[in-house]
Parts: structure tokens; C-alpha cells; sequence
């Protein structure tokens, strides 16, 4: 293994007035590490595949946590992460609870701007461990790098070390914690989760005639919604649906039918060295999207966009449906009631007026055969081994702070990430929070989705995980803007994705 995975690729709604536009930008920064859509570090060096040779990886020496309970200075945790926003004031409340809880333990949160940028400092530390941080909190697309990193205690050690947290992580939905098993080993600590949903103006499907009680829980039903807007011809609506090109809702999609995109059970149980990428669902996939921009259904917002266009097409009502993450949910709900503040947002220097004629609402994402079916995004909570002999065990018990009900219930209801405890769900506030506002029941919708997800078909583990995204990125822009045809699009995202594979598996002397 060792440290030369530095040499490796890079990275690469009439409403009292608010900062709608502001709102958007935070909004749209956050959807690229809550459902994976950011470009990201390559992460995708390493040896080692999905299915190595677990034994001896787990090892409660590498977690002493008795170490930490016996110590008479506090140990200090330094926690990398990307979260901007809601987010970034949420988690430091949580640490700030965490630091005044006890006195063994200080935690200093450090933000690291994108993920990307996070990712890179973190490979670059690789090759000096001193500068490494204690915890790092990076997206969903990095689990094998981050196994392959050689520096990263899986979670199971520390439950080795501690068992009285067996209680905690029997209550983590079983989704969760299958998407970051590897040969059957746990390995980040926490979870930050999120999940695809779609946004929609309801005053707008009312023109149209559209029942608005009920949503469109299939693709087919999509257009089929969207037909029946345009025919309605509605004054400013320039196409039903708004979406951004992007690879993440083509994954959700497939892994919701249960399709694999790799060999190996999907990565699972050995190192993915096969492209399953061309497949009858994905063409199904990819002619549904062209026909929806074809017939004037759908406005497809480019992948290399940095902008926000897809939400001000929702603000500005000329499209009437947005699939995107759950994590806006906080933020356009605070928007639409006019309680956020600029600072809370993030100073970005942009100022709007919420468009009058909103009715947002928020439902499941529609799926190729049903609602609410796919694979989780977000984060995960690594523990690193450092320099510093408590670092792993001291940053354990941040993570078990992490993962108690109400830090879970705060996390959710101020960060709109998504509760990862079975028990969570049980809890007074959030079950108030998800039956009487706005913003909760839109939660509530999301974290039905997560309920809902297969934790034997959790998705793909992929060395080229972000190489793979943007040959889908691109293979879709091609799609949408080229005139290219959707059996040559998908031909050559294949071949290309079958090329990173072997590169992947050459790297890795598979």
C-alpha cells in the first residue's frame, strides 16, 4: 500500500423578503457532497479492491479507547470537512455541545473548502502523517480510496475496543451501514446522509390539472406530468422539468432496479475490473432523458456548470420540477418562510426577492420502476491513525457524540441531513417537526426514501469512482447539447469506463 497514493491522480417563494438567490448558491454548494455530483479528487488509487482478505483488518489495539478515559489532559480532535452554510454552523453546534459535555476531549472543526480540495490536502498528508487530521468527513464516492489509504481505523475496531457501542450501531438503519461495509467490515464511524428527491411548484401543476396529492413515482409518470404541463401551455413554464446533467441520478436509477454497474456484485465482493454500464436499463435511461429535452419537457442544465440555474428556474417558474438532494430542504424551506439569515447562509454577496406563485413541495424521486428506490449520498466520518496515539480512540468518542438521538435530530432538522438511527424516527421533536412544518414533512419524505432503500443491493463500489461520474457527465452532455445519438453515448461512456477499470486494476497490480 504505502504513501505513494500521493502520486496518484488528482482531482480532479408574495413572501417577506429574503435571500433567495443566496440561499441557492449554499443550496447548490452543498449538492455536490450530498449526493456525489461534485467533480471531487480522483480517488482512485490505492491497492486493493472490494473484496480483499478482511482478517486482521479489524483490531481493537489500533483503538484504545481506555486510553482516552484514564487521560488527565484533554486529547484535541481535529475534524476536516467540507460543509458550507446551515451545515457548517449545525456541526459546530454539535462540537461546541460535545466540547462542553465533558473534559476529556476537545474538538476543533476545520473546514477545507470543496471536496475536492479536501481530498487533495488529504492525499498530499499522506506522505507526512503528522499533518493528518484525526477525523475527515469526506463524500460518498471515496470509500476505497479511503480503505486504500492504509491510514483509515476502520469503525469495527473501535466496537472491538468498546462494545457497549454495539447498542448504537444495531440502531443504525441497515442501509446505511451497508453501503460503507467492505468485506464485511464497517469502516467509517458516522454517516452524513442524504437522498434525491424531487421538488415540486404545485401552483403550477394545479393550472395545468394536475393532481397535486399524489406524485409521479416512475420515470414514465414523470414525462407523463410533464406532458400534461406543457400541453397546458402556462405562461412563462419554458419546459415541466429542470434537471442537471449529472451521473448520480443514471446511478439511484439503476441501483433502485436493483441493475449492477460493475462485476463482482457490484464491487462487493471483489475488485469491479468489468463495466455492466451498457445495459438495456440504461439505454432506457438515456432515451428517456433525450426525449424529455427533445419534446421540450425538460431543460437540461450542463454538468461544467457552476452556477445555480436549476433552482432560479424553479424560482423564476419557468420549470415546475426539480430532481435534487435533500439537503436544500432546510435551506428553501427557511428561504420560503423568510427566516434565514445572510450569515447563516454564507456571505456571498447576492441578494434576491422569493418569487411570488410558490408552492413547493417535495416527494420522493421518482424511480425506473418505483419512488424512492436508489442508493444513499452524503458523507462519511473516517477515523485516521496519526501521530498522535489517542487521535483515533479520542475521535471515537466525538463520533458516538455524533450518532446520539438529538445530535441526530439537530443534524437533521438544522443541517437536513438525514437521521441514520432506527430510533431517531421515535423521537418527540422530530416527529414534530415531521408532521407539523413544512420543512419537516419534506424531511419526512426523504427519510421514507431512505427507509425504503435495499441494504442487500446498497450500491456500487467502484475504484474510479469519480472517473466513472464524469464519463457519465460527459456521455449525458453529449446526449443533450451534441446531437450525439443515446447508443454511441453510452457506447463510449462504456468503453471509457472499462478503460479507467483496467487502468484502476493495473494501478492496483490486480
Amino acid at each position: 500500500m504505502g504513501h505513494d497514493l500521493t502520486e496518484g491522480r488528482a482531482a480532479r417563494r408574495r413572501r417577506p423578503r429574503a435571500w433567495w438567490l443566496v440561499g441557492i448558491v449554499a443550496a447548490f454548494a452543498l449538492v455536490a457532497g450530498a449526493c456525489g455530483g461534485d467533480d471531487g479528487g480522483s480517488g482512485d488509487d490505492g491497492d486493493g479492491g472490494g473484496g480483499g482478505d478482511s482478517s486482521g483488518v479489524v483490531n481493537a489495539d489500533d483503538c484504545p479507547v481506555k486510553d482516552v478515559e484514564s487521560a488527565t489532559a484533554p486529547a484535541t480532535v481535529t475534524v476536516w470537512h467540507a460543509y458550507q452554510g446551515l451545515q457548517a454552523s449545525t456541526l459546530q453546534q454539535i462540537a461546541d455541545g460535545f466540547n462542553a459535555s465533558q473534559n476529556k476531549v476537545k474538538v476543533e472543526l476545520q473546514g477545507q473548502g470543496t471536496y475536492e480540495e479536501l481530498l487533495k490536502k488529504f492525499q498530499d498528508a499522506l506522505a507526512n502523517p503528522g499533518s493528518l487530521p484525526d477525523l475527515v468527513l469526506t463524500e460518498d464516492t471515496t470509500t476505497q480510496f479511503m480503505i486504500d489509504s492504509g491510514v483509515v481505523v476502520p469503525a469495527a475496531s473501535c466496537q472491538e475496543a468498546d462494545p457497549g457501542s454495539d447498542t448504537t450501531y444495531d440502531d443504525v438503519l441497515p442501509a446505511v451501514t451497508s453501503a460503507y461495509t467492505v468485506d464485511d467490515v464497517l469502516w467509517p464511524g458516522a454517516f452524513s446522509v442524504s437522498m434525491p428527491v424531487l421538488y415540486v411548484n404545485k401552483a403550477i401543476l394545479a393550472q395545468a390539472g394536475v393532481d397535486t396529492t399524489t406524485f409521479p413515482q416512475t420515470i414514465d409518470e414523470l414525462r407523463s406530468t410533464a406532458e400534461k404541463i406543457k400541453a397546458a401551455n402556462i405562461p412563462g413554464v419554458k419546459a415541466p422539468l429542470v434537471i442537471k446533467v449529472d451521473s448520480w441520478f443514471v446511478e439511484n436509477w439503476l441501483t433502485g432496479a436493483g441493475k449492477p454497474l460493475v462485476n463482482n456484485n457490484n464491487g462487493r465482493d471483489g475488485l469491479a475490473d468489468q463495466s455492466e454500464l451498457a445495459q438495456e436499463d440504461t439505454t432506457k435511461i438515456y432515451e428517456w432523458f433525450k426525449s424529455m429535452i427533445d419534446d421540450g419537457l425538460a431543460t437540461a442544465i450542463p454538468s461544467s456548470s457552476t452556477g445555480v440555474d436549476e433552482y432560479l428556474a424553479l424560482n423564476a417558474k419557468s420549470s415546475a420540477m426539480l430532481i435534487q438532494t435533500s439537503t436544500a430542504i432546510s435551506t428553501v424551506a427557511a428561504l420560503l418562510e423568510g427566516s434565514v439569515t445572510k450569515d447563516q447562509l454564507g456571505d456571498v454577496g447576492i441578494d434576491a426577492d422569493i418569487s411570488s406563485g410558490l408552492d413547493i413541495d417535495v416527494a420522493l424521486q421518482p424511480g425506473l420502476e418505483e419512488a424512492g428506490q436508489g442508493q444513499i449520498g452524503g458523507s462519511a466520518w473516517y477515523l485516521v491513525k496519526t501521530d498522535d496515539a489517542v487521535g483515533v480512540p479520542a475521535a471515537w468518542q466525538f463520533v458516538k457524540y455524533f450518532l446520539e438521538t438529538p445530535n441526530q435530530v439537530t443534524w437533521t432538522l438544522q443541517g437536513s441531513y438525514l437521521p441514520v438511527l432506527k430510533s431517531a424516527q421515535d423521537d418527540p421533536t422530530l416527529q414534530k417537526e415531521f408532521t407539523t412544518t413544512t420543512k419537516g414533512k419534506w424531511l419526512n419524505t426523504a427519510y421514507q426514501g431512505l427507509q425504503n432503500l435495499n441494504p442487500d443491493f446498497p450500491g456500487p463500489v467502484i475504484g474510479p469512482f469519480n472517473e466513472f461520474r464524469a464519463i457519465v457527465r460527459s456521455s449525458l452532455d453529449s446526449v443533450a447539447f451534441n446531437g450525439v445519438g443515446t447508443k454511441e453515448a453510452i457506447d463510449k461512456a462504456n468503453t471509457d469506463f472499462q478503460d479507467a477499470l483496467d487502468q484502476y486494476k493495473s494501478d492496483v497490480g490486480g
